[in-house]
């Protein structure tokens, strides 16, 4: 029997269909954590196939094929992907960053950077150090707030990621609670901490890391000039925007601290950003 999920964010919503149990449980690892959107179509149709016959799995957006195989994690890396594109493509109702966020004793941290920064890896280390996780990916700040909406996903680690957090994490006993191909894994947020997992939280401290090799570890806080623009550069929906959201990334700049992280290794990075937050009202 035919399912359907509806995905709401940032304004935007779009219907997944799904039959059979293997993209039950795809649907439900992407997207337990994400609010049921309206009972209204969405603006796009995903539908996820098991073949019974040759249990092949086929993934459609409307009448496009983007998938057909028979490896559930890259069917869903795929649909987690496009969806994420797709929903960021048509949001309108304020400022949507590629950024990570965790909060802190209900204090909201983000950390923008373009995808394949290593923004995951640093949440997942930060999440295994008691920090309650948002999203590795998308944030979401309505017009006029100073609130993160978050697109609470699973982690999507690519393959290098699983050695440098091999020491905080047993990927092999974890096995069955992910979703593995030979280029990422998707991991529920609860298996690396079973803190707790949420999708709001009132805006205190913006981080940009940077990891750089054999460097030591710098926190350098940032003019709120300096904080617009390189906010600026993970704005994902600026062209929808009026004035392409720079008026809101001002105002957002100048209420929220912001710094530049450089670092090498994890060492010191979650009792720095702790004191950070633990200042913020």
């Amino acid at each position: 029997m035919m399912q359907t999920r509806r995905i709401s964010f940032a304004g935007s919503t779009l219907s997944i269909e799904f039959s059979g149990s293997q993209p039950a449980k795809v649907i439900d690892l992407l997207y337990r954590h994400i609010p049921a959107g309206a009972d209204q179509p969405g603006f796009a149709t995903y539908r996820l196939l098991n073949d019974p016959q040759t249990d092949l799995l086929r993934l459609y957006r409307d009448k496009a094929l983007l998938y057909q195989g028979d490896c559930a994690a890259t069917a869903a890396e795929l649909l987690l992907g496009d969806t994420c594109y797709h929903l960021a493509a048509q949001s309108q109702a304020g400022l949507l960053f590629h950024a990570a966020a965790l909060s802190w004793q209900g204090r909201g941290l983000i950390l923008p950077g373009a995808s394949g920064s290593g923004k995951s890896t640093l949440t997942a280390w930060l999440l295994s150090q008691g920090f309650d996780y948002l999203t590795d990916e998308l944030v979401f700040v309505p017009w006029q707030t100073d609130s993160i909406q978050a697109f609470t996903r699973p982690i999507n680690l690519k393959s290098p990621a699983r050695f440098i957090l091999s020491n905080i994490f047993d990927f092999e006993k974890q096995a069955a609670g992910m979703l593995s191909s030979s280029y990422a894994t998707l991991i529920p947020p609860a298996l690396f901490y079973p803190a707790q997992t949420g999708s709001e939280a009132p805006l205190a401290l913006i981080i940009f890391p940077r990891y750089q090799v054999d460097s030591s570890f710098e926190l350098q806080p940032l003019s709120k000039a300096q904080a617009g623009l390189t906010l600026m550069q993970t704005l994902i929906n600026a062209r929808n925007l009026p004035e392409h959201g720079f008026a809101e990334i001002t105002r957002l700049v100048r209420q929220t601290p912001a710094y530049t992280m450089r670092y090498s290794s994890f060492d010191e990075i979650s009792q720095e950003v702790r004191k950070l937050l633990e200042t913020q009202k």
